[in-house]
């Protein structure tokens, strides 16, 4: 075969090999538009400061609205907006959103709905005007209060003894909130349903339960069994199933609940109404929250004691758990390749666990950590 047969066999043979390799398409760059990257050497690739602490944090918090919770709802508002306040100070991404424990299909549901604020917005961000003063409001529930008026008035007028009437239960259906409370199914439905896009991808998630009574009222043994959705380990498998191992490995469960005999007496003491009616002390009992401690018990979350004279410490306790999880920074994508993290030029110690990068050193909430890494993917 002489140079130039040669040589045009081979031009062929590459030809062929090259036209019939697979084609290594360009990475899509437009993705880097919304975060930020630029793609080098066929890899998405990042350098950005992230504040160790100011991380995102989706709160719900589960209000009980029966009759009884008046008291306790108007005494936590102003600790709460203590919480609110604290949360800002640390330039926490958050959103607060409130539903409530009745799932009755009666005159105040909410099933799973979240509570509107009275700037018409369904949770809480940093940017919302007022946002401690419409918080104050909306976890003061108004049914709550015109329930315990309405009981405190109905014996007024007609004597304890209608108690038992067929009327008397017929109002108490048209004036109050179930009495059947169900946080950890409420909770459920949420995470299920995610209303109004509620719950984001990218941040953590904690729910906080507050509650004089136990799940179905501590009734479970006596003719109001525990649904599938009422069971702590259902509402932990749904977080996991329907919102992914990320969310699941930094959900934090909270409560403040009745958690011992001393405290149920105090609730079992209250008389109800405005002006208050002593016919009523005593009708509206309280339980022993034993279904929402399961998870402190397993270490989901703390447990805070409803009759507590101090609700600004234990809602601190709270609060450093849900900071504990968003000291924590969300990357771009699970795994990714020459990630360097320092601060002040210093190298920082650290791991990763899917696209989250967990610090091995305690850092203060506002320390700027900056981050250099690349993803094959996002």
């Amino acid at each position: 075969m002489n140079a130039l047969t040669r040589f045009a066999a081979l031009s062929f043979v590459v030809g062929l090999y090259v036209g019939c390799s697979p084609v290594k398409f360009s990475l899509d760059d437009s993705k880097c538009k919304d975060s930020g990257c630029v793609v080098v050497d066929g890899k998405y690739s990042f350098n950005y400061s992230a504040t160790a602490g100011a991380g995102k944090v989706d709160i719900l918090i589960v209000d009980d609205n029966s009759a009884s919770m008046s008291f306790e709802q108007k005494r936590l508002a102003p600790r709460f907006a203590n919480f609110i306040q604290n949360l800002d100070a640390r330039h926490v991404d958050y959103r607060i959103a409130i539903t409530t424990t009745d799932v009755s299909g009666g005159k105040f549901p909410q099933g799973g709905k979240l509570i509107s604020y009275g700037d018409g917005s369904a949770y809480l961000v940093p940017g919302n005007a007022n946002r401690v003063n419409l918080f104050s409001a909306a976890i003061q529930r108004p049914e709550t209060l015109a329930c315990e008026n309405f009981i405190a008035n109905w014996f007024r007028s007609n004597g304890l003894s209608s108690q038992e009437s067929a009327e008397y239960a017929n109002q108490y259906s048209q004036n109050c909130p179930s009495g059947d409370e169900r946080g950890v199914y409420s909770a459920n439905l949420v995470v299920q349903n995610n209303p109004g896009n509620f719950i984001r991808n990218d941040a953590h998630l904690s729910v906080i339960f507050l509650s004089d009574e136990d799940e179905r009222s501590g009734l479970y043994n006596n003719g109001s069994p525990l649904n599938t959705l009422d069971q702590p380990a259902t509402l932990i498998n749904n977080v996991k199933t329907l919102l992914g191992n990320e969310k699941y490995n930094s959900l934090s469960l909270h409560s403040i609940i009745v958690k011992d005999s001393a405290c149920l007496n105090v609730q079992n003491s209250q008389t109800l109404g405005n002006p208050a009616n002593s016919v009523t002390t005593g009708m509206v009992q309280g339980s022993i929250g034993y279904v929402y401690q399961k998870f402190a018990d397993s270490s989901w979350g703390v447990s805070a004691d409803i009759c507590s004279e101090n609700y600004t410490g234990q809602l601190g306790n709270i609060q450093t758990r849900i900071e504990s999880a968003i000291k924590d920074v969300m990357l771009n994508c699970a795994n990714p390749e020459e990630l360097v993290v320092t601060v002040s030029g210093a190298p920082v110690s650290h791991y990763l666990d899917g696209k989250v990068l967990k610090f091995n050193q305690y850092l203060a909430p506002g320390t700027s950590v900056s981050l250099s890494y690349k993803c094959s993917s996002l």
